[in-house]
């Protein structure tokens, strides 16, 4: 009865289906996936600022692995799954089970870790927003309940909060911070044999990429953010292209491995690539535009 009640709001936003509002929700439900993650933190962490940078990508990568272990602890089937009359309108999107939304859970991870970083109020309001409309997107889209969005949401905003405790206070201790880092990817390493959702493998790759990367760019590289914005433009620019390039370039590569979706064969070339993908982009390019001054 419960869930009859949240698919009759499914229903309801569909009906609301055009050209323009389809567009319009597939638009937000895209602040939700990996390819957006790439070209914010890139911005970030290459032109803006190394530190907000750093705190978002360990952020987001565990709020990505906690997402899939928790639905694999739920288990709940997905409404077009569970109802025939609900339309899928986001397939490549919705993997997995329902039980919490992993759009949610990552976009409400990111914007209100923004807003925490710079704990400003029109931040939140923004960041609040924000979480509404993608909430409204993936039930709009047939992928996920009220309960879905409404879980992810509330998991994304204790994260961003709990781990910028942690972070502002290690963040002036380098040592101890990757130590954390060490300790976090200890923790959620057993995930690789209990969970079988792609998703996590992504998460957990990024984690891992780029504990390292920032590891070595602290020690060896220290680039800097004081250069026109030119320059910068151009460095952010080059980056994304580079890891956009990894990314599809390995995904290319591993399909021809022929393992099927979800295997653990999948899955560990998943996470092999999102690892190229964050110490690749964050690891080996910095050197490479601090060589050539841009």
């Amino acid at each position: 009865m419960f869930l009859d009640l949240q698919t009759d709001i499914i229903l309801f936003l569909q009906e609301w289906s055009n050209p323009f509002t389809d567009a319009f929700f597939n638009a937000v439900s895209f602040l939700g996936e990996p390819e957006f993650y790439i070209l914010l933190l890139g911005f970030i962490y290459w032109v803006y600022n190394k530190r907000l940078g750093e705190f978002l990508a360990l952020t987001l990568g565990v709020s990505i692995s906690l997402n899939n272990a928790l639905k694999e602890v739920f288990m709940i089937e997905r409404p077009f799954q569970a109802y025939a009359e609900v339309e899928n309108m986001r397939e490549a999107t919705a993997t997995g089970s329902a039980f919490p939304s992993g759009h949610a859970q990552g976009s409400s991870t990111v914007f209100f870790g923004i807003a925490r970083f710079y704990d400003r109020m029109g931040l939140y309001f923004g960041a609040a927003i924000l979480a509404v409309l993608m909430a409204l997107s993936r039930m709009f889209l047939g992928v996920h309940y009220l309960q879905d969005v409404l879980g992810g949401t509330l998991v994304g905003i204790v994260l961003a909060f709990a781990i910028y405790a942690v972070y502002q206070r290690l963040a002036d201790h380098p040592e101890r911070l990757h130590w954390f880092y060490l300790v976090v990817i200890i923790v959620l390493f057993p995930g690789i044999f209990l969970i079988e959702g792609n998703d996590f493998f992504r998460g957990y790759g990024i984690l891992v990429g780029f504990a390292l990367a920032v590891a070595i760019e602290k020690r060896h590289v220290r680039f800097t953010l004081g250069i026109p914005w030119f320059k910068k433009i151009l460095r952010y620019a080059l980056g994304i292209v580079f890891m956009l390039l990894i990314m599809v370039g390995l995904g290319e590569l591993f399909e021809r491995f022929g393992f099927d979706d979800g295997s653990l064969g999948a899955n560990l070339l998943d996470f092999v690539r999102f690892f190229a993908v964050a110490f690749g982009g964050f690891g080996l390019y910095p050197p490479f535009f601090k060589r050539f001054r841009f």
